[in-house]
This record gives structure tokens, sequence and C-alpha cells, in this order.
């Protein structure tokens, strides 16, 4: 019988900052009372990885940005990256 094997990256809860291959999908949001937009071009993602799956990872977001600009209030903890989105992640 052929023995599964576990694909994971060893990441899990490393601070990394993972650059996109294409950018996050632009939506709006509320927080508070406040309408706000999730601001295009999101190519970076600074945070915790929280699970290394298989197929990507799950990453406690602290920082969205582009490459000037950088977005702390979001619409969202928590992020699956499927590694197909990713280009490269830089571990700290």
């Amino acid at each position: 019988m052929a023995e599964k094997k576990n694909h994971t990256l060893g990441m899990t809860g490393k601070h990394v900052e993972i650059f996109l291959k294409t950018p996050l999908f632009r939506f709006r949001y509320k927080s508070g009372k406040v309408e706000k937009e999730l601001m295009e071009n999101a190519v970076r993602i600074s945070g915790q990885v929280k699970e290394d799956r298989g197929a990507g990872l799950l990453v406690q977001v602290e920082v969205l940005s582009n490459m000037k600009e950088k977005e702390k209030d979001l619409p969202f903890e928590e992020i699956f990256l499927p590694l197909s989105k990713i280009d490269f992640v830089v571990v700290e």
C-alpha cells in the first residue's frame, strides 16, 4: 500500500510577507458606520501563518498593501491564499 506524504511547507507560526502573482479582488465593505473600499492592486500581505495546508496558507493578516500604500483597517482578519496565487514568500 502506498504511503500518503504530507506536502506542507513548515511555515505554521512564522511571520511572513507574501507577494501575490495577481492582485486581490477589489470590493466595498463597512467598518463601523463608514463604507470603505479595499485598495486596488493589493499584492502584498504581511502576517502570521496560522495553518500550512497542502494547497496554500491560512494567514492572520496584519497589513495589506500595494507597492506604495499600506492598509491596516481590513474587512477580514484571516485569508486563505492558494499556492497558485503566491509569487513568493519572505519568511522573517
